[in-house]
């Protein structure tokens, strides 16, 4: 049984502009979004989240959090609670509304099932997150997490919830108002704790972080089940919410095909339909997407895009690693990466895992562009993935493929913080 708890959180000092304070997490903060982070705010989360490499920078992190509670610029909460958030984005020329519940979560280890991957992990992510871990005794990003709500008893809660004075309010810098409500009545925590006690979680993003949490439980000693790093700090959004958007990763291949031999390879499992614009082949991938792997491709020295549909997925079954199940053979990320990339088109394994190779955008145009400038051999273009297909996976025991999943937007860190002491 999941178990999620209010807590005591680190927060920004009222009066501060989150606006300017809060940043990405670690693992998508470029070394020049790092600098613009760093000369926007002198209290930018970036400072705590992925510091500058002047020294140790897991103990400037340290020393910049100890500056900050002492000086007043984070303060934390006098009694547990959890905490909404209501975050509006834009995607495109779509408004999206998205409602998260901020919340310690108790962990467990992948074997009793409560929390479910979907991903693989790797291992210098959690060695820096260990290390950070270490130097801060802070969970400075949360686990990003969904839960079904089958019995739709969460919901209504979380919509009481906001109907609450918020305890920080803002827009960000395209204008879309971000609410963040603080919870700590009795009643409504009890609700929701027992509303979330029947249900797995599945981890959306964070999984590098999920694991290092174990790790660091796991190094402090025998556990009795109440201690700080017993927990992590969560975001839990439900599967159903309208604004729980996955985009699409797509493949870039430094490598160019031959374009015919490519096509002529193709064939035999795929049928091939020349489109010449970008947004009718994307329409038409989704459209052909709800029965089909459909795929895009653009390749360096041909003007077309293509449209590619698997015809019978059990042609394709000789290429896919024959131990997965059926849920994981379908996806699409794994037939782009087995059976088109390695099978077809004969990348190699270390092809596969050399970012210099192959690598990834969630921009479909950006990735055309990049084929068109020759700074690319081929993009494979894929549909994005539906959450209730990531349940599937993860419910069959399974772990996708690298790079499935885009879930938009990243949860920005320095909203809360969990302090682990």
């Amino acid at each position: 049984m999941a178990d999620v708890r209010p807590f005591e959180a680190v927060r920004y000092a009222p009066g501060t502009d989150l606006s300017r304070a809060l940043c990405p997490p670690f693992d998508t903060i470029s070394p020049e979004e790092q600098r613009r982070l760093y000369d926007l705010s002198p209290v930018n989360a970036v400072r705590l989240e992925l510091p500058a490499a002047d020294g140790d920078r897991y103990q400037s992190a340290a020393r910049t959090l100890q500056a900050w509670l002492a000086d007043g610029v984070l303060v934390r909460d006098k009694s547990p609670a959890f905490y909404v958030f209501q975050q509006e984005f834009r995607h495109g020329d779509v408004t999206y509304r998205r409602t998260l519940l901020f919340a310690r979560l108790r962990l467990e280890p992948w074997e009793t099932g409560v929390v479910l991957p979907h991903e693989r992990t790797f291992r210098a992510p959690k060695e820096d997150r260990m290390k950070l871990l270490h130097a801060l005794r802070l969970n400075t990003s949360p686990v990003f997490l969904m839960y079904a709500d089958s019995r739709r008893e969460i919901a209504p809660l979380l919509a009481q919830a906001l109907g609450e004075c918020p305890a920080a309010e803002f827009a960000d810098t395209q204008g879309l108002s971000q609410r963040l409500v603080r919870v700590d009545g009795p009643d409504l925590i009890a609700a929701v704790r027992g509303g979330l006690s029947g249900d797995k979680l599945y981890i959306a993003d964070g999984h590098h972080r999920y694991e290092t949490a174990l790790a660091f439980r796991d190094e402090s000693g025998a556990a009795d089940g109440e201690r700080p790093q017993d927990f992590a700090l969560a975001a839990l959004a439900a599967v159903n919410d309208p604004g729980l958007l996955v985009l699409p990763i797509h493949r870039l291949v430094r490598v160019t095909p031959a374009p015919a031999p490519a096509l002529d390879s193709l064939r035999p499992l795929f049928d091939i339909d020349v489109r010449p614009s970008l947004p009718g082949l994307l329409a038409e991938m989704a459209a052909r997407g709800q029965t089909a792997n459909v795929f895009g491709l653009a390749i360096h020295g041909l003007p077309d895009l293509y449209l590619l549909t698997l015809r019978d997925p059990e042609s394709a079954g000789h290429y896919l690693p024959p131990e997965r199940s059926a849920a994981w053979r379908r996806l699409d990320a794994a037939i782009a990466d087995y059976v088109v990339l390695r099978g077809v088109l004969g990348l190699s394994e270390g092809q596969m895992e050399d970012i210099r190779t192959v690598w990834y955008s969630e921009d479909a145009a950006a990735a055309v562009a990049e084929v068109r400038s020759g700074r690319v051999g081929c993009a494979l273009l894929l549909n994005p993935l539906p959450p209730p297909q990531v349940l599937a996976v993860a419910d069959a025991g399974e772990r996708m493929p690298q790079k499935s999943t885009f879930f938009y937007p990243k949860i920005p860190t320095g909203l809360v913080f969990n302090p682990l002491s």
